[in-house]
């Protein structure tokens, strides 16, 4: 039975896991409604009490792990920038969140107060497992996700200490308030210290490259492990700290290669949640949850709707957040993983003290979390719009992978867009020009999704990868579909495979629409014998012209992009699309540039017109042939913030 129950634990959580990706849900929600389906209540498919007290232990270490990641994903420069907004969360935001939950369980459901003050702790958790995932395909400002995830990481252990604090109270028929002082006092500085220790180890480790990466993945879990452990034998409920502080301490300890640490910890966290969630579910009393009516309803209603939005908009000054920011706060807070493990423990614990209200208290939790999940996702898709961030222009971000002068000349054009531009790269000193240039870096692994949740990536976000390694390019344009819901991820190939622009590849934009070689144009960008050029698309026989220049002089001509006004396209029908108003080349030095330049001036100046004749002079003067050949460099001017102007031609050089 106990392997019955583990196996099949796993296989569901793992069938809502992919249910939850392919339908873009929080998986928390899917992995509920199966838990319960599967479990004791309806369909008897496993039961979670055969695991008896294993069960405790095994909520404690997937608890410990869970966090630990959570602490890995805290980036301390985002913390400064939103730092007053957070602390006030974190204090005065879970007082009230805590005393109003705790006031609407006692009046509308009849919990008795301490019952009631235990749920209103278990409640001011959010979490981080449901909010990371949902906020990948949700538009906002950066501060804002960081406040939630940020908030969700940190608030978890608080909410955690409070239940025990509460529990304890109930236990001992009440606790004298010096004696709630000292305890947490023990628990904040015995969780802080060892996990502060088992930080500084843990980089020691990942420095020290004593191990292989995977190794020294296993060698910090086992660490992690043990200090949560140790923590909990000298202060009970303290280890929950201490994981989420040795994964901030490793975070802010600027470890060179922690790209496989999180990738591990990444998929051992979704491991952990899905089991663990689906055992928790399925021991639920559905009959509890049904017998809730219409009051736990209310009770989850008056969570969004009066407790979450009082907390914010008492505790996040004006100065600190816009009131969109702040509303948007205040209709996001989805219960997670951490208030479904404690409410399991309290119930199990109050149940073990002979006291009454455990299932009442663990159903109330379960709908509240069931409640908050469906409407953050509700949220997600809704605020977005409604708060104008799908239109604000200077929130959208490109994102350019790799830190050569292609991608340079890359950021100089779309940078005209009003977008900002991130460029992407795992080397630093390459990320150097990019800087002094004001334009915002990220150093990490470009396999690794917290990198570009690191860079602000949204689903409306355009990615540019452009490194000179094709399976590379290939790598990030599924990763961040997949992930952040990049509709067409943009790539530079130099052997396009055959399938690319079939069904199962269409969703991929082909830079420059062709295979195009890349340590080429680096060259010649560093050489100075490139430049990139924007043609004015007024002439009704450009079009016709600049295909065939294309298709004869493929190693000497490349469109980067095309124009319809103030928005950028990178897979432009040239012939067809009558909004395109301009187009940027990149051009290498000789003839073809020569001969685009005379004809350009001609027609500006209104003596000559595009026509077939002028592709046969291009030919003529290059001799036929298609090879690269460079010419003496030009020094031109910065590119302007506004999109190309459509009266006259314009060079740019990288730089």
């Amino acid at each position: 039975m106990i392997l019955d129950t583990l196996v099949l634990a796993t296989f569901l959580g793992i069938v809502a896991q992919v249910a939850a990706a392919r339908f873009k849900l929080p998986a928390i929600l899917p992995l509920l409604l199966l838990g319960i389906l599967a479990g004791p209540s309806v369909l008897g498919w496993f039961h979670p009490q055969v695991l008896g007290d294993s069960l405790e232990a095994l909520i404690h270490l997937g608890v410990a792990v869970i966090l630990f990641e959570g602490g890995l994903s805290l980036d301390p420069d985002r913390l400064r920038k939103v730092g007053g907004a957070l602390r006030n969360l974190l204090t005065l935001g879970v007082a009230v969140t805590g005393v109003g939950a705790a006031w609407l369980a006692h009046l509308v459901v009849g919990m008795g107060w301490p019952t009631a003050a235990l749920f209103g702790a278990i409640v001011t958790v959010t979490g981080p497992t449901v909010i990371a995932p949902l906020l990948r395909h949700t538009i906002a400002p950066r501060a804002v996700k960081t406040v939630l995830l940020s908030e969700g990481l940190i608030i978890d252990a608080i909410g955690a200490l409070l239940a025990y604090l509460v529990l304890q109270w109930i236990e001992l028929q009440g606790m004298a308030l010096s004696g709630v002082g000292q305890q947490v006092l023990l628990v904040t500085a015995t969780g802080g210290v060892l996990g502060f220790v088992g930080g500084a180890l843990g980089r020691a480790v990942a420095r020290g490259r004593l191990f292989d990466s995977e190794l020294s993945n296993l060698v910090i879990l086992a660490l992690l492990m043990l200090v949560y452990m140790v923590s909990e034998h000298q202060a009970h409920q303290s280890g929950i700290l201490a994981s989420v502080v040795m994964g901030f301490t490793l975070s802010a300890s600027r470890v060179p290669d922690l790209a496989p640490l999180k990738a591990f910890k990444g998929q051992l966290t979704t491991l952990l949640i899905s089991v663990l969630f689906i055992l928790l579910s399925g021991q639920l009393r559905l009959n509890e949850v049904i017998g809730l009516g219409w009051r736990g309803v209310l009770v989850a209603l008056g969570l969004i709707f009066l407790i979450r939005p009082a907390a914010v908009f008492l505790s996040v000054m004006p100065w600190q957040l816009g009131f969109k920011e702040r509303t948007f706060l205040a209709l996001t807070a989805p219960r997670g993983i951490v208030a479904a493990a404690v409410a399991s423990l309290a119930a199990r614990q109050l149940e073990a003290a002979n006291l009454a209200g455990g299932s009442l208290l663990e159903g109330l939790v379960y709908l509240a979390i069931l409640a908050t999940g469906a409407w953050a996702t509700l949220m997600s898709v809704v605020l977005p719009r409604a708060l104008g961030y799908k239109s604000d222009a200077s929130r959208r971000r490109v994102v350019v992978v790799g830190a050569n002068p292609l991608a340079e000349a890359i950021a100089d054009v779309v940078q005209a867009t009003g977008r900002t531009t991130v460029v992407v790269d795992s080397v630093s000193w390459r990320l150097e020009k990019f800087r002094r240039r004001d334009m915002e870096t990220v150093r990490g692994d470009a396999r690794d999704a917290g990198t570009y949740e690191q860079a602000g990536v949204e689903s409306d976000s355009i990615i540019i990868a452009a490194t000179t390694n094709d399976e590379l390019n290939l790598l990030v344009a599924e990763l961040v579909h997949h992930e952040f819901g990049i509709e067409h991820p943009v790539v530079a190939l130099q052997r396009p495979p055959d399938e690319l622009g079939r069904r199962s590849r269409a969703w991929i934009d082909l830079l420059g629409c062709r295979d195009i070689k890349v340590p080429a144009w680096i060259r010649r960008l560093e050489n100075g014998e490139a430049r990139t050029l924007d043609l004015p698309w007024t002439d009704k026989h450009l079009p016709a012209l600049i295909k065939d220049l294309l298709d004869e002089f493929p190693n000497q001509l490349l469109l980067l992009a095309a124009w319809r006004d103030t928005s950028i396209v990178f897979r432009p029908d040239l012939e067809d699309d009558p909004q395109i108003d301009t187009v940027t080349l990149l051009v290498a030095d000789g003839p073809v540039h020569q001969r685009l330049q005379k004809l350009l001036a001609e027609i500006e100046a209104g003596t000559g017109e595009a026509s077939e004749e002028d592709a046969t002079g291009v030919e003529e003067a290059t001799g036929g042939s298609s090879e690269p050949t460079s010419g003496d460099s030009v020094e031109v001017g910065e590119p302007t913030d506004a999109p190309p102007a459509a009266t006259a031609p314009t060079e740019r050089t990288p730089g």
